[in-house]
């Protein structure tokens, strides 16, 4: 799949849980391939595909439409269920600003890479004209984008290239051991990776009523909110103890890698679920 950049701003398979799905996704999940980078979970990235399928139902994904992913993510594991979801007649145009790593393999094994348009660069400028596609959509993609400002600036491009907009976020609250689990270990992502290499990724979840909040700064009418909790195992929130211990020793380290420990050993207790999801469908204005 040839990538265009955008104009710059300067084993056996586990079996799978029991989930009702509104579409027939089952026949895509089927395709995407076992992992062996993780041999405890080799069917993970079934799981996160599950999850986008499900949370991509208050999207309401139509058939032979045009749709924009904003931060596809290196795996495409939004993007496989959205070229799934639009048919042969429908087009995904797949916006990243640097992160491919296995996107165009992926979508080649599942049989689906000539629905998707892959699109390198800021989607704070988008190449399209207004209302160009039929639907936006940003799935568990927000968190990448910075600070607020820089969340209102692709949210209000979102709004500009369609007129319908749908975003699904994890949010932080736990019903389960398993969800505090992950949230636990997933709060010690930013900041032990600022120690060790001077940079934030994965910022925090944000609350729902700050993500609508941050909809309508960006000029968009908020047409439904949603919380979704499917308790799927999710795996993508440990990180190595060795990242930390590679950081500057201090007093932020010691405590930091107190706190891994601590996280770690409650992902050994109770695994690790999918917290919460909120999934915010919005208009322009």
């Amino acid at each position: 799949m040839r990538v265009r950049s955008l104009p710059s701003r300067d084993g056996a398979s586990p079996k799978l849980p029991i989930v009702r799905l509104a579409h027939s996704g089952r026949a895509l999940l089927g395709k995407v391939p076992l992992r062996s980078d993780r041999p405890d979970r080799p069917d993970w990235l079934r799981m996160e595909v599950l999850e986008r399928l499900h949370v991509l139902e208050a999207a309401r994904v139509r058939k032979g439409s045009r749709v924009v992913e904003v931060a596809s993510g290196p795996q495409a594991i939004t993007t496989m269920p959205l070229a799934y979801m639009v048919g042969p007649a429908g087009r995904v145009i797949a916006v990243e600003r640097s992160r491919w790593g296995e996107f165009s393999t992926l979508l080649d094994e599942v049989g689906l890479s000539h629905r998707v348009h892959a699109l390198q660069g800021d989607a704070e400028l988008l190449p399209l004209r207004s209302r160009a596609v039929d639907l936006a959509v940003c799935v568990h993609g927000i968190r990448s984008l910075g600070t607020d400002r820089n969340v209102v600036r692709v949210l209000r491009e979102m709004l500009r290239v369609s007129p319908r907009s749908s975003l699904a976020e994890s949010l932080p609250s736990a019903r389960t051991r398993a969800q505090r689990a992950h949230l636990r270990m997933y709060g010690l992502r930013a900041p032990s990776f600022r120690l060790a290499w001077g940079r934030i990724d994965d910022r925090p979840y944000r609350p729902l009523h700050r993500l609508v909040s941050l909809v309508k700064r960006a000029g968009g009418h908020v047409e439904e909110v949603r919380t979704i909790d499917m308790r799927l195992p999710h795996t993508l929130a440990a990180f190595p103890r060795s990242i930390l211990e590679s950081a500057p020793p201090g007093s932020l380290r010691a405590r930091l890698l107190h706190r891994w420990d601590e996280a770690n050993l409650e992902l050994e207790q109770f695994g690790e679920e999918h917290p919460p999801a909120g999934t915010i469908s919005a208009t322009s204005r």
